[in-house]
């Protein structure tokens, strides 16, 4: 079967997304397999690098067959060879690396999660980790609500949670998780160094032994009685708060 009648190899992936296809073809560690557009969105390739030469037109059958109908692809989407992994071990080698590692327990929310890269990559996060199960896997739509996100940032499955936790403390980090029920505020904890943020989904919050996994239990200032927040706002503001530290 021709490459054009199949949805991709497993080492392959679609990305779409004017952000996140732009930003695919702009990173020189992507090797493009084919970019496609729809006609109306001709002129998006121009402006998008060397690859947009390769563009090809397609009708609007060609995204529904791929991404379904419901899937806000913008007219514009590329086949690439996946990004090579990396394990938490490997970049934590790095010890004048000091930007924290986000690690997310139960979130499964796809928009949470790519909004969650985004901002990992805004705020400065050495990685975005996930439980290899129960966990969402790095899909279209998570890449193109990061936004391009995932060229810049690691998105990587640990078999175990809890257990990268402590061998990430054995080599002097410390863990943070948010926590509302918390006494601790977040911008009363120092929080220089090398640290990892645990973050929970909306509700349930960390499991148990994430949560003893912590070496504190923070949570964010808020006004009045009311405090929720989704994973992703909750992110935003606790990597501000680190990177806010550590460039004091």
């Amino acid at each position: 079967m021709s490459r054009a009648g199949k949805k991709h190899g497993r080492n392959e992936e679609w990305i779409y997304g004017r952000h996140a296809v732009r930003a695919a073809l702009q990173n020189p560690n992507r090797e493009i397999l084919r970019f496609v557009v729809l006609e109306s969105c001709r002129d998006f390739p121009n402006g998008c690098g060397a690859s947009a030469q390769k563009s090809e037109i397609v009708d609007r059958n060609f995204f529904n067959a791929l991404f379904g109908k419901e899937a806000i692809h913008q007219g514009c989407a590329v086949l690439t060879e996946k990004l090579r992994e990396y394990s938490v071990e490997e970049l934590a080698e790095d010890e004048a690396d000091l930007r924290p590692f986000v690690f997310l327990d139960q979130v499964s929310d796809p928009q949470n999660v790519g909004s969650i890269l985004r901002a990992a990559a805004v705020l400065g996060a050495r990685a975005v980790v996930v439980p290899e199960n129960n966990s969402p896997t790095l899909t279209p739509a998570i890449i193109k609500a990061a936004s391009g996100a995932v060229e810049r940032v690691p998105f990587i499955r640990a078999v175990n949670l809890v257990q990268t936790i402590n061998n990430l403390k054995k080599h002097g980090f410390w863990c943070v998780g948010l926590d509302e029920r918390s006494d601790r505020k977040i911008s009363e904890t120092p929080l220089k160094g090398k640290f990892i943020i645990v973050i929970g989904s909306e509700g349930e919050g960390m499991r148990r032994l994430t949560r003893e996994a912590c070496d504190f239990l923070v949570k964010l200032h808020s006004f009045g009685d009311f405090s929720t927040l989704n994973a992703a706002q909750a992110a935003v503001i606790s990597l501000y708060e680190v990177l806010r530290q550590n460039e004091a």
